[in-house]
């Protein structure tokens, strides 16, 4: 009788960010909770980023989520300078073969808006 191999498998159950407009510029994190639906440990390389082209990227990172277990995954990058509304989306591939295992899109956008803003220095009469 031939064992059965186990495919690697994740699920996102949820993810969550703050207020999602922002000012450009500013360090934001956003947190997943990612579950490994399978009879085996395995470890994932994650990647959070805005639109399809990564206008902004939390890189690359890797967590090891044991077998039927759940682990919260905080994702942390810097805004945009251009304003718009950005979709997210949430990248998962099994760490050693880089198999893509989910391409999720969150369903919030977030909104990059910049603040107006001035600097005023010293006055100086002549």
């Amino acid at each position: 009788m031939k064992g059965r191999i186990i495919e690697p498998a994740v699920e996102i159950e949820s993810l969550e960010m703050a207020d999602p407009t922002f000012d450009g510029g500013l360090t934001k994190s956003a947190k997943a909770t990612l579950t490994n639906t399978t009879a085996k440990q395995w470890t994932y390389d994650v990647e959070l980023y805005f639109g399809a082209t990564k206008v902004a990227t939390s890189g690359i990172g890797q967590v090891t989520i044991p077998a039927g277990g759940s682990v919260e995954v905080t994702f942390s990058l810097v805004t945009p300078i251009v304003e718009a509304v950005y979709q997210v989306f949430l990248d998962v591939k099994e760490h050693t073969s880089q198999q893509l295992l989910k391409h999720y899109l969150a369903t919030e956008t977030v909104t990059i808006a910049i603040s107006p803003g001035i600097d005023i220095g010293s006055i100086v009469w002549q």
